[in-house]
């Protein structure tokens, strides 16, 4: 890789760390742009007023990608809606799960139109280019909303895109696609300088327009990995992703099947909150701390295992065993003890 792009990945650093630090010092001046700590919605964890738009510094940072003209100026225009639907609803909490969903599909859209970002190659099967459509717009949709599910502590969403950005720049890397690995190093640099003042004090929060763009990029990247590089298995990126892959499918499931209720609405029954709950005693960055060493142990072995499509999807359902059996066991402990106080 030129090591003139190391300059733009030290800019997105530094641009995405002075962004975020002015908006600290401007909502806390003038009382603007601040999660309502005061909100009875079940994922909110916080205690005192903090700024919701620390995905504005991320964006400015990865702005800087537009140094590759062919990828990512493309990704940045694609990624513009998604970024948008978040941002909007960070600044009035008025738009519509439906909206913002109809706007973040802009986003895929244009992937598709643009990048030609369609997966039609599963590795033990291909599908017809239509259904392939399909099959990447609820993708691309479905890792979005994920992403923005699992950002319920400090440092949580954007640390878990940081470990699979940092293992998508090493396969990039090892297969000598050095395009990609300058845009995940961008991604990687742009999280980063959020994250030093995200965790583990929060004195600045991702937002939906952070976690939707984090989550589009992560998708489309995931397919343009696999595209450009054929040796790659399509399982790869799936084991990256598993966690908020899983998290999404088995929450939408959860939500509709068990308890009847919208899928697109909040609640408070994620695996992260049980971990909160149960096992770090309501430590929110403890809480994060036990998650890292998970996701980045699946990533390493899809690197390792990064041409072995049997292996890749044996890993896969290793972590879907895991994350659902914990999930039932300590969801009915908790269930359980409620019952127990509820009787005292």
């Amino acid at each position: 890789m030129d090591s003139s792009l190391y300059l733009y990945v030290l800019g997105a650093f530094v641009v995405s760390l002075l962004t975020n630090y002015l908006v600290i010092d401007l909502s806390h001046k003038r009382g603007i742009f601040m999660d309502d700590h005061e909100s009875d919605l079940p994922q909110k964890l916080h205690h005192v007023p903090t700024p919701r738009i620390g995905g504005l510094g991320i964006f400015v940072g990865i702005l800087l990608m537009v140094k590759d003209l062919n990828l990512g100026l493309q990704l940045v225009l694609c990624l513009i809606p998604a970024f948008m639907a978040g941002f909007l609803e960070d600044l009035y909490a008025k738009i519509s799960p439906l909206r913002r969903l109809i706007i973040m599909s802009i986003s895929g859209v244009m992937a598709i139109y643009i990048k030609d970002a369609v997966v039609i190659d599963f590795g033990f099967f291909h599908v017809p280019y239509s259904i392939g459509i399909f099959i990447t717009m609820v993708a691309i949709l479905g890792l979005i909303n994920g992403t923005n599910m699992i950002d319920g502590f400090n440092g949580l969403s954007s640390g878990v895109c940081f470990l699979i950005f940092g293992a998508y720049f090493v396969l990039s890397y090892m297969v000598h696609d050095f395009g990609m690995a300058y845009i995940c190093l961008v991604c990687m640099a742009a999280i980063f300088g959020f994250l030093i003042f995200n965790f583990p004090g929060g004195k600045i929060f991702l937002g939906d327009g952070g976690a939707y763009s984090l989550g589009f990029l992560l998708a489309v990247c995931s397919i343009m990995i696999v595209k450009r590089n054929p040796e790659v298995s399509p399982w790869f990126v799936l084991v990256c992703l598993i966690y908020p892959v899983w998290e999404v499918i088995f929450s939408f499931t959860r939500r509709t099947l068990v308890h009847r209720l919208s899928p697109l609405y909040p609640d408070s029954k994620h695996v992260h909150q049980l971990i909160f709950r149960n096992i770090t005693r309501k430590n929110n960055p403890l809480t994060t701390l036990v998650i890292y060493p998970v996701v980045l142990l699946f990533n390493l072995l899809a690197i390792y295992f990064y041409n072995n499509g049997i292996a890749l999807f044996t890993i896969a359902g290793v972590f879907i065993v895991c994350y659902t059996v914990f999930y039932f066991v300590y969801s009915r402990r908790e269930i359980s003890m409620n019952k127990d106080l509820s009787n005292v």
